[in-house]
């Protein structure tokens, strides 16, 4: 059986007892009426920058993508309209491993800098983004 213990990098240690969290609801619908982007676009959009960010040795948010949907409702030429429309929610942790050089502000500005590029980029009038604290641990498979 595989032993995990905290992990370890570059003498940093896959720990933080008050860590940074954020949660960014991206729709996929083209402010409220237009077509549907597809999750995929999304994927490959946001790779395509991670790669950017690494080629000009500059850091990037690995974030884990979910599926989710938005309802919501507005007023209307007509009157009120209740919608809803799919979306995709972004999650990470401000890493203790790999962004342990960039402090909690620094860190937020990098999150706001992809939430503004994804929302130029899918065309969306509003991006949902949520900040928390929590302990964070990332564990590593020990050899032996």
């Amino acid at each position: 059986m595989a032993n995990y213990q905290i992990a370890q990098d570059c003498g940093q240690t896959g720990h933080a007892t008050n860590n940074l969290q954020v949660e960014i609801t991206l729709g996929l619908k083209k402010g409220y009426g237009g077509f549907e982007n597809e999750k995929s676009e999304v994927l490959t959009f946001l790779t395509d920058l991670y790669l950017s960010q690494m080629e000009s040795d500059k850091n990037y948010i690995p974030f884990i993508v979910q599926d989710s949907i938005i309802t919501y409702a507005y007023p209307g030429d007509e009157g009120i309209v209740a919608e809803h429309e799919p979306a995709l929610v972004l999650r990470s942790d401000k890493s203790p491993l790999y962004a342990a050089n960039m402090t909690d502000d620094e860190w937020k500005e990098l999150v706001e800098w992809f939430v503004s590029q994804l929302g130029a980029r899918f065309e969306q009038f509003r991006v949902y983004v949520s900040y928390a604290r929590a302990e964070v641990k990332i564990f590593q498979k020990v050899e032996g």
